[in-house]
């Protein structure tokens, strides 16, 4: 066996990929402008030393996120998530309180940047103030790589790029950043239900002490990612992840799942749905949470259903007189109206006095059971940790198969 067939069994490369396009003029590269799937970490790293002296992009794909990776000579000068690289930047220097000088950053960021002038920009700041940017670029850097150590597989796509001007940039070297995260990535893979640091956070139990905390209680309300409620709490990522995995244990807090990257939502929905979407069941979803409306909407489209969405409980009862659902999952604790008063709200309708409703929340309580109960609801609790999503697909599953007499499951 060659030297390069040795190297592409170490890189786990699906078999279809030949040793010939691997290889560009006698140079061990990566090939331009092609997606190389189903990488593990340790094989996508291996791929990114084969870059050695050359400069461009490489974009990394997952089941739920993508991001960017400058290269620079064969080293990694900054890596963005989804085109956030700037959005955290400017959160770090407000949670550690440097000022970019003359507002390099704030008057260069109303347009979006492409990654040239990103890494213009990035220049610029980090020639004004070498020891602040060196310090929050590396901390961007490495976070982000966490995120892509923590996933199980990724695509890669490599595209070179000609610079007219020198990089100003502090540019690493893949081992020295491999060595950096080796022993967080492993702490990350004993949590039990912190999984990766993109996860949101939701509050549980709003009576607890810590909850008494003003910014506590602002940063558990589902839409904030664990790398932002550790820089708001300007505390070590890995430090907030395991504070938070002993609250999710107490049942104080919900990690919440990881949502599908939309591109893998749609390959879901062409799938599963069927040619005849109109004639297909309603399914209406009421919930002031964003994530768990888009999760919670994904996995109901992926199975071919109609889908209506309602993110304000107080206009709930409104749009299902105006699209009439066939069945309607709705949260308890939602502000304006909770989920209680808006089942009396519903029932008060005479079209919409029969209408299957189901209860959807974190806390499975007896009371709560017994007041859905009461008013004539299934009860369906959410899933806390990444184990309970099998079963609480399972459980929709079954309710739109009890429900819905036109099921396409």
């Amino acid at each position: 066996m060659t030297q390069t067939s040795q190297e592409l069994d170490a890189f786990n490369l699906p078999k279809e990929k030949s040793v010939s396009q691997i290889i560009t003029k006698s140079i061990n590269i990566i090939p331009v402008d092609e997606i190389i799937p189903d990488l593990t970490y340790a094989s996508l790293m291996a791929m990114l030393k084969l870059l050695k002296n050359h400069t461009g992009t490489v974009n990394i794909e997952s089941h739920h996120f993508s991001w960017n990776i400058f290269m620079h000579r064969g080293r990694i000068a900054f890596i963005e998530d989804e085109g956030s690289f700037l959005a955290t930047l400017r959160r770090k220097l407000q949670t550690q309180k440097v000022q970019p000088s003359q507002d390099i950053l704030l008057s260069n960021t109303s347009k979006s940047l492409n990654i040239i002038e990103t890494c213009e920009l990035l220049g610029k700041l980090y020639a004004h103030a070498r020891e602040n940017y060196l310090m929050i670029f590396k901390e961007i850097l490495l976070e982000n790589l966490l995120a892509i150590s923590l996933e199980k597989k990724v695509s890669m796509l490599w595209k070179p790029l000609a610079l007219d001007s020198p990089i100003i940039l502090p540019i690493w070297q893949i081992s020295d950043l491999e060595k950096a995260i080796i022993k967080v990535t492993k702490q990350w893979r004993t949590f039990t239900y912190v999984h990766h640091p993109y996860q949101m956070v939701q509050l549980l139990d709003s009576e607890c002490e810590i909850a008494q905390f003003p910014l506590f209680t602002q940063v558990t309300n589902g839409k904030y990612r664990i790398s932002e409620i550790a820089d708001w709490f300007q505390q070590h990522i890995t430090r907030t992840a395991l504070k938070l995995d002993k609250l999710a244990e107490n049942r104080t807090i919900a990690i919440l799942p990881l949502a599908l990257n939309s591109s893998e939502a749609n390959e879901d929905l062409d799938l599963d749905q069927t040619q005849e979407k109109r004639s297909q069941p309603k399914v209406m979803i009421v919930d002031d949470s964003p994530l768990l409306l888009k999760q919670f909407g994904n996995l109901i489209t992926s199975w071919g259903y109609q889908l209506s969405l309602v993110n304000d409980s107080a206009n709930a009862t409104r749009q299902m007189l105006s699209e009439k659902p066939d069945i309607v999952f709705m949260d308890i604790n939602m502000p304006n109206l909770n989920g209680f008063d808006l089942i009396k709200q519903i029932r008060r309708q005479p079209s919409l006095a029969s209408i299957p409703l189901v209860l959807v929340t974190s806390e499975n309580t007896i009371t709560n059971n017994f007041r859905a109960k009461w008013a004539n609801c299934r009860f369906l609790s959410k899933p806390l940790k990444s184990d309970d999503i099998q079963e609480f697909r399972e459980q929709v599953r079954t309710i739109l198969q009890d429900f819905v007499s036109q099921s396409q499951l």
